[in-house]
């Protein structure tokens, strides 16, 4: 009866691996495929982002301001977040540009 039982969980398990192993290698893949895209667009993304951060910091000054200025008074000024967030954003697109170049490289497509 106890070998039935390990036999059972043994069965589970080896299930539950490959199917944990076909998750992941999809997972891989499907990030893979989102990294590439980033690299080939970019500048649409970079400039997305940055849309959305402008709008996003417009709106939180436009219905929050007084809360905004209070706290930029108690912790930095605002300026200074915002430039941070920014240089993070080219910092983060320099980066990617730089992937994109060596893995355009090592392929041998050529570049656009």
């Amino acid at each position: 009866m106890s070998g039935l039982n390990f036999l059972a969980v043994r069965a589970r398990t080896w299930r539950a691996a490959q199917v944990l192993k076909r998750v992941s290698v999809f997972a891989r893949r499907r990030l893979t495929a989102a990294d590439v895209w980033v690299q080939d667009h970019h500048v649409g993304v970079g400039a997305t982002v940055v849309v959305f951060l402008c709008t996003a910091v417009g709106l939180l000054l436009r219905f929050r301001m007084d809360q905004v200025l209070e706290l930029a008074r108690q912790f930095a000024p605002v300026c200074t977040i915002v430039s941070f967030a920014i240089g993070a954003i080219f910092s983060w697109i320099k980066w990617v540009r730089k992937r994109r170049k060596v893995r355009l490289a090592t392929t041998g497509v050529a570049r656009p």
